[in-house]
């Protein structure tokens, strides 16, 4: 793919004359390629998405993370291409300024607003659902565990005329035995009533649970770091900046693109199972597939 140009004629006409642009995307652009740097070595070094690094330089809102996250990528940014922060945020905060429109916040704002709060809102969604499925499956499992002792306790112990049998000739030393012989066989075949072990019944049910309950891929932060996911439609389900601690648990149409911006500070999981990042990093930016 090629590289975004500027698209300001502010940026043509600075580049013509070889003066920097003015407009933060615009002038970011404008050192990266005097640097001759790429977009693509612009987002390894500051472990963002290309197409972050592309929203940056278009100064598209709608296609990053919160405002406070946006002028943290704006910092190390400028830093990369030796050019001082506080230009580059000036304008931003400038650019933020203008009076809102009619209906009160500016369209901008609110829809960069709408469109964090409906993320938040399907992770907080499905963070629910997948704790209520857990609990239920926990209460299961303590059900069908103590269920077989419950029943064995509840069976009488079987009285001595049970198997009654035919009084035996007094003369027959041999046969005076023979009841208590019977009786004994009474209590063994109440014993060997076929009752599920309750380890088996446990590890049964916890199988069924978590092939049921695994998301296609749970994410675990150890330290701060970006990540990115985006289903077979192209749809951005998941793009933040998560602190130490963050867990996520994402779903979508398969499959899925997945970019995390510091794989030394996360965990990965797919469908359930562990998944090693180490061999598919590079530059510490792991890239995978979830089919």
């Amino acid at each position: 793919m090629s590289e975004p140009v500027l698209r300001s004629e502010e940026a043509g006409a600075a580049a013509s004359r070889g003066v920097a642009p003015k407009g933060y995307g615009a002038r970011l652009a404008w050192e990266r390629q005097r640097a001759g740097l790429g977009v693509t070595d612009v987002a390894a070094e500051l472990r963002l998405h290309p197409n972050q690094v592309r929203a940056i330089e278009q100064e598209d809102l709608t296609r990053l993370p919160e405002l406070a996250y946006v002028r943290g990528f704006l910092r190390s940014y400028a830093r990369v291409v030796k050019v001082d922060p506080a230009l580059i945020l000036d304008d931003l905060n400038a650019k933020l300024e203008p009076a809102p429109a009619a209906g009160g916040a500016s369209p901008l704002s609110s829809e960069h607003a709408v469109t964090q709060g409906a993320e938040r809102e399907r992770s907080s969604g499905l963070m629910i659902g997948v704790a209520l499925v857990v609990l239920i499956a926990l209460g299961l499992i303590g059900w069908v565990a103590t269920r077989p002792d419950s029943q064995l306790q509840q069976v009488p112990a079987p009285p001595a005329t049970i198997m009654p049998a035919p009084a035996p000739p007094a003369a027959t030393p041999t046969t005076e035995n023979a009841p208590p012989a019977q009786q004994s066989a009474a209590p063994s075949a109440v014993a060997t009533e076929p009752f599920p072990p309750a380890a088996d019944a446990e590890s049964a049910i916890a199988a069924v649970s978590a092939s049921a309950l695994a998301p296609a891929l749970f994410v675990r932060f150890n330290g701060a770091s970006w990540a990115e996911v985006t289903d077979a439609g192209g749809k951005i389900l998941f793009s933040q900046m998560s602190v130490p601690g963050a867990e996520h648990a994402i779903d979508g149409q398969l499959p899925l693109t997945v970019v995390i911006g510091d794989a030394s500070k996360a965990t990965v999981e797919v469908k359930g199972e562990a998944f090693n990042l180490q061999p598919i990093t590079r530059n510490n930016v792991a890239r995978f597939i979830i089919k």
